[in-house]
């Protein structure tokens, strides 16, 4: 029996190139305890594609997670750059909103 994440990896060697799919991977990761290697997936999505915004609030809470707290609030503003450029205002303050919660602001 298949797990999920063996599922997503064969999805993702059909479709090498789909950022969802490895976004997914990520997550999963994640789910299953194995942060470090959700934070590597995560760092390699975004160097492919800086413009997928939902990584940099994931990326950010594992940071924070993993006591990584200055690499959380770099996400959190690298993501919220990426929003104006994209045009995001909600995800740009839910990563504004964030950072105030990990910088102990909130």
């Amino acid at each position: 029996m298949s797990t999920r994440l063996d599922q997503l990896r064969a999805m993702l060697a059909e479709e090498p190139g789909d950022a969802f799919i490895r976004y997914a991977i990520a997550l999963e990761y994640k789910r299953s305890g194995n942060m470090e290697e959700a934070v590597v997936q995560l760092e390699s999505l975004l160097t492919d594609d800086p413009k997928y915004i939902a990584c940099y609030y994931q990326l950010a809470l594992l940071y924070a997670d993993l006591g990584r707290a200055d690499d959380a609030l770099r996400a959190c503003d690298a993501g919220a750059l990426q929003c104006l450029v994209t045009g995001d205002r909600k995800a740009r303050t839910e990563l504004m909103q964030l950072k105030d919660v990990i910088a102990g602001n909130e």
